[in-house]
């Protein structure tokens, strides 16, 4: 080869410092392509889907028919917003039954109640924060109710009011007011508007008579509901109005009842149990299902299982299946459940009073 065509070869530090250069721009290109492909969809997706989460829900037992169809309008509505999926535990039961297995070690994210005074407890024991009434509307009491008495076709007994169940031979199905907070309404409501009209020896004569008139006691709303419908237990059955209707909705002509004109307000709180959600990192889903019961959707639902809907739009379209009350009294009325409780349910009050004298 001749001098003119010989091509000389850089020294052997210039051609390293080339190859040490070319090496660092094929690793930047390749980090740039896979940052790019993360931005664009293939490869690893830059945000992961929520994990799912599950919610144990724990409510009174004749609940369970309302909260079967509102969780799966949650589930749905929860799915579409955030992309999560939601399920349920559900536990059903007698009320006071429930905040017991509460304070006994159950998990629960939500509790759906009959009273208020059920979840006094949690708040004493640092399960449920003191302001738990102030989180949600209306005292975070999503829906109401009023008391009804069921009776037998025809209404042989002629039952027209609250006095009537204390007349000799007007038998009963009782809930327990140890375990049940429909009990300690409907001992209420009927105890309440005797002491309002007639004062208090006329209201204790009426609770001696009812509590005579036991012919069975059970722990819960449905037990009692099926000892009278299916069982055929009694003359009379004193129970939330939102279960009759739903019985009515199945054999109307078999269940007529009676709505006292003087009544009382019954109402149904929720709150989330907040040293569980804490624990468990379920707040977020947790209150988003307790406000979910606010929605118009759920108010609606509430309504077709016999509750009376605290949405006001609601109410009217379904007020034709409510009866009319004339005289609706709250509980406020009688000095707050802390007040009835001692006076009526505590331990030698006044209902363990006359279950004595009726031995």
């Amino acid at each position: 080869m001749s001098p003119s065509s010989a091509v000389s070869r850089p020294p052997a530090s210039r051609r390293l410092r080339r190859r040490s250069l070319l090496g660092l721009l094929a690793a930047a290109g390749t980090a740039g392509g896979l940052a790019a492909g993360l931005a664009t969809g293939w490869g690893t997706p830059a945000t992961a889907q929520p994990q799912p989460v599950q919610l144990t829900l724990v409510s009174y037992a004749v609940a369970k028919p309302a909260y079967s169809k509102l969780i799966p309008e949650f589930q749905k509505e929860w799915k579409a917003k955030t992309g999560q999926t939601v399920s349920f535990k559900e536990s059903y039961g007698g009320s006071a039954s429930q905040t017991r297995a509460i304070l006994g070690g159950l998990e629960a994210d939500v509790l759906a109640q009959n009273l208020s005074s059920l979840i006094t407890p949690l708040v004493e024991k640092g399960l449920v924060s003191a302001s738990w009434e102030k989180r949600l509307p209306n005292n975070a009491v999503p829906v109401t109710s009023v008391m009804a008495v069921v009776v037998r076709p025809g209404n042989p007994r002629k039952v027209q009011g609250w006095a009537d169940l204390a007349k000799p031979g007007v038998t009963s199905v009782s809930l327990n007011p140890k375990t049940s907070g429909n009990a300690r309404w409907g001992f209420l409501a009927g105890y309440g508007s005797v002491l309002k009209d007639k004062g208090d020896a006329a209201a204790k004569t009426y609770l001696f008579g009812l509590v005579r008139n036991i012919k069975s006691q059970v722990n819960s709303g449905r037990e009692a509901t099926d000892a009278f419908v299916k069982n055929r237990v009694g003359d009379v059955l004193v129970t939330f109005e939102n279960e009759i209707i739903v019985t009515n909705e199945a054999i109307p002509k078999d269940f007529p009842y009676v709505v006292p004109s003087a009544n009382l307000k019954v109402e149904f709180p929720v709150t989330v149990i907040d040293k569980v959600v804490d624990k468990r990192g379920t707040r977020k889903v947790a209150e988003a299902f307790t406000r979910f019961l606010y929605s118009p959707k759920a108010q609606e639902i509430f309504a077709e299982a016999g509750y009376r809907p605290t949405d006001r739009q609601v109410l009217r379209r379904y007020s034709n299946q409510f009866r009319l009350v004339r005289q609706l009294r709250s509980v406020a009325d009688f000095g707050g459940w802390t007040a009835v409780d001692q006076k009526l349910f505590k331990d030698g009050a006044l209902f363990e009073q006359a279950q004595k004298a009726a031995r």
